[in-house]
């Protein structure tokens, strides 16, 4: 089983936040990509949360627990970083190896990820540093931090590629298990500043009306950050040459 942990929730809007985003919003929405991915793919996953819910420490270890965890299972928690500097993270637990991890790095990095540490920490009493790692069972137990909310680079890859870093945990967890990759039945564009249907149906060649159509879109009119579904005859081709 995959435990996809969306970080904080609820009251606690979390440190990585910024004008475009809130950390809480936003490891949601990777979580639930993820999530309906493993489903697809047929692997077996849950959420520890679904919507913004708040979730104490000893909430969120409980609710872990509950869900049947056990050492052979993968916890990924997903988080926004933040504090001056720049790119991504993977801390694993002292009970794992880098292995898994370092796939995931690898992938990230593929995805205009810079990687700037895969590590362990250690606390004072020996045991791993963070609760949700040091609290758990999985031994492939991992927070993945996909960038700096105060970083305008990582902002803008978080913001308009959210989708594709969260589409590369899946590759990864995929090949570390050694099962067939196969490319999402549909994927979702964000757009991005001075884009319009046109363009977007050129990229991905289709057309506007089954973009309009797929989208349930009533004008030719659309905004930056605006989330679309893409669903047409090449996108295997597409998403193939992409990983």
């Amino acid at each position: 089983m995959i435990i996809i942990d969306p970080g904080h929730g609820g009251w606690d809007p979390g440190g990585g936040s910024n004008n475009y985003f809130k950390e809480k919003d936003l490891t949601l929405k990777i979580s639930d990509y993820q999530n309906k991915r493993f489903n697809e793919l047929g692997l077996p996953s849950t959420l520890t949360r679904t919507s913004d819910t708040t979730l104490t420490p000893s909430d969120r270890l409980t609710r872990i627990q509950n869900l049947g965890a056990t050492k052979n299972d993968i916890l990924i928690s997903n988080h926004i970083n933040n504090g001056g500097s720049g790119g991504g993270e993977v801390i694993y637990s002292i009970r794992g190896n880098n292995e898994l991890p370092q796939m995931i790095a690898g992938e990230l990095n593929k995805g205009g990820v810079f990687i700037r540490n895969v590590y362990q920490r250690i606390g004072k009493t020996g045991k791993d540093y963070y609760f949700i790692l040091r609290g758990t069972t999985p031994n492939n137990a991992m927070i993945i931090e996909y960038g700096f909310a105060d970083n305008p680079s990582d902002t803008n890859l978080l913001v308009y590629d959210w989708p594709n870093l969260a589409e590369s945990v899946v590759k990864a967890i995929t090949d570390y298990y050694q099962i067939p990759y196969t490319v999402p039945k549909q994927l979702i564009h964000v757009v991005r500043p001075n884009e319009s249907l046109y363009s977007i149906s050129k990229e991905y060649d289709t057309t506007i009306d089954k973009l309009k159509k797929d989208n349930n879109l009533t004008s030719d009119t659309i905004y930056p950050r605006m989330e679309l579904t893409i669903k047409w005859k090449k996108l295997f081709h597409y998403v193939f040459q992409s990983f």
